[in-house]
């Protein structure tokens, strides 16, 4: 009886722990700052447009964690116009002009060369702004 029930339990831990595992996500995995930086924040892609000529994609996009909300706004109102920097899940940096979306608050846009990056809708990248460019 008490192998049975070992044995049970032993089936038991390996079942709800490879759901578990299975429930991980191995894909591509999101960047994320190596230290608190007041001028990078994690956001993720909203929308995607890429036109065939001039060749340029625009994104918008918003924080990825609502505690970044006060941070990215602050960052678009002062930065608005001008190059950033983002950093894709590959870990690869692109330069990008970036605007403020005065009519929808927390939102900004990224405009760039499509040949230079890609982004997909939800995809995480890291934005950073001002003089470490």
């Amino acid at each position: 009886m008490v192998l049975k029930q070992t044995l049970m339990c032993a089936v038991l831990l390996l079942f709800f722990g490879s759901a578990a595992m299975a429930q991980t996500d191995t894909g591509a995995a999101s960047p994320q700052p190596a230290k608190v930086d007041a001028l990078a924040v994690t956001c993720r892609t909203m929308e995607v447009f890429v036109a065939d000529r001039p060749g340029a994609s625009v994104v918008i996009f918003h924080q990825s964690h609502k505690s970044d909300g006060p941070k990215l706004g602050e960052l678009l109102k002062k930065y608005s116009g001008r190059e950033v920097e983002f950093e894709t899940g590959d870990g690869k940096t692109h330069r990008a002009m970036i605007a403020r979306m005065k009519s929808c608050f927390g939102r900004g846009v990224l405009i760039f060369a499509s040949d230079e990056a890609t982004l997909g809708v939800k995809e995480e990248f890291i934005l950073r702004f001002g003089n470490q460019l």
